[in-house]
């Protein structure tokens, strides 16, 4: 009776989960159907006239559809969860049915094992007949047989149990990337909110300045290339003396800041908010405001400047025809026209935007580039490889406050 009410139990519990895990499933439905609706209507924004007013209608929709992606992962971590509990209900009944079934069959092996242990003599004493003891004989075949069907059920009901673990296991990693996941989301979210405050700042929420602002872009990378191109060729000779690592044909430079905070936006990263206008020339290190950054290998310290995209950034040429950009600084620490080695603290990061120096900025972090004959290249080709650098951990509250 006991065992009745328990299978009812489990039986109504397990019905409870489905229901619970089939809502859920219908509200990530259902929030996807309406992210789409939001991407469909980003793509018809971006295929317009570029324009302030556009942008910021992007942006906000860019927003709103970050904002649903979180409610999305946040479903699907809950449908995991109630997958994992339904799973684990499940393991519980099987591990009971598989006790249940092991006491029967030690009863059945018992029995078998007593009537193993009877001699002829005095089988024959005890049966007033041989008709009745071929019964009996008859009746020790059919409890081994019985025996032999409960071991196979046994068999069954652990290759059962260890299918249903092996998927709860398979559901928790499902669950730690629907985790991280949600973290990349809402980072994303972060940057999108960042992204449109700074360019209200530098813009001043004006068609004109906004205009302004795309035309130094253009200008500036041009500009950077010539500029990059006639200071090798000006330095060529005293380059070589500046990192003999990079002098003798090792393109391998040092990491400006700790990346384990990880990597917020890639080399030509298509989310980055501005990628359709023009591609994201470098990687993006988030780290707090304030943090030392250093030189990734030594050179000449070409300027300190300050732009509107870029913020206060610094530029170094290397031996081999590399140079190296570091934007968003919060403060400049080395003196333009000079030489420094690897590893020299050349500035302290930023990009809080509204902050100064901070430029257009999707957060605090570095903006950091490497460029080959004056093009922009990936920096991951030049830099030791680090693992899971994409979908970066939070960053607490503390952390984006200034040093």
């Amino acid at each position: 009776m006991a065992q009745g009410i328990t299978l009812n139990s489990t039986k109504t519990q397990a019905n409870g989960l489905n229901n619970q895990i089939k809502q859920n499933q219908n509200k990530v439905t259902e929030l996807q159907i309406i992210i789409n609706r939001y991407k469909t209507q980003i793509n018809k924004q971006e295929s317009q006239k570029i324009s302030l007013k556009n942008e910021v209608a992007i942006l906000d929709n860019r927003v709103a559809q970050k904002q649903l992606d979180i409610e999305r992962v946040k479903a699907q971590l809950e449908v995991t969860r109630l997958e994992i509990i339904s799973l684990e209900t499940q393991i519980t009944h099987q591990s009971t049915r598989i006790a249940s079934q092991k006491t029967n069959a030690g009863a059945l092996i018992r029995s078998i094992h007593r009537n193993d242990n009877i001699s002829m003599l005095e089988v024959l004493l005890a049966n007033p007949t041989l008709s009745t003891f071929f019964d009996k004989l008859e009746q020790d075949q059919r409890v081994e047989g019985q025996l032999h069907d409960v071991m196979q059920k046994v068999k069954g009901s652990k290759e059962r149990l260890e299918d249903i673990k092996k998927q709860r296991d398979n559901k928790r990693i499902a669950l730690e990337n629907d985790k991280k996941h949600l973290i990349q989301e809402e980072l994303a979210l972060e940057a999108e909110r960042n992204f449109k405050m700074s360019l209200i700042a530098e813009t001043k929420n004006s068609q004109t300045e906004f205009e302004r602002l795309l035309y130094e872009l253009k200008q500036q990378q041009q500009s950077t290339s010539d500029d990059i191109a006639n200071l090798e060729s000006h330095l060529k000779g005293r380059l070589a003396i500046a990192d003999a690592t990079l002098a003798r044909g090792d393109t391998l430079l040092n990491w400006p800041v700790d990346p384990s905070h990880g990597i917020t936006a890639k080399f030509h990263d298509p989310a980055y908010p501005f990628n359709y206008l023009f591609p994201h020339s470098g990687v993006d290190i988030r780290v707090p405001v304030g943090t030392p950054v250093k030189a990734a290998a030594g050179g000449y310290v070409a300027w300190n400047r300050h732009g509107r995209m870029y913020g206060n950034y610094t530029m170094i040429i290397h031996p081999g025809n590399i140079a190296t950009v570091y934007a968003h600084l919060s403060k400049f620490m080395a003196k333009s026209n000079t030489y420094i080695d690897r590893g020299t603290i050349i500035g302290l990061s930023g990009g809080m935007p509204g902050q100064p120096g901070a430029g257009l900025s999707t957060g605090p972090h570095l903006h950091f580039e490497v460029r080959e004959d004056g093009i922009p290249v990936d920096p991951m080709n030049y830099l030791p490889s680090i693992a899971g650098y994409y979908a970066p951990a939070p960053i607490t509250a503390n952390i984006l406050q200034t040093n």
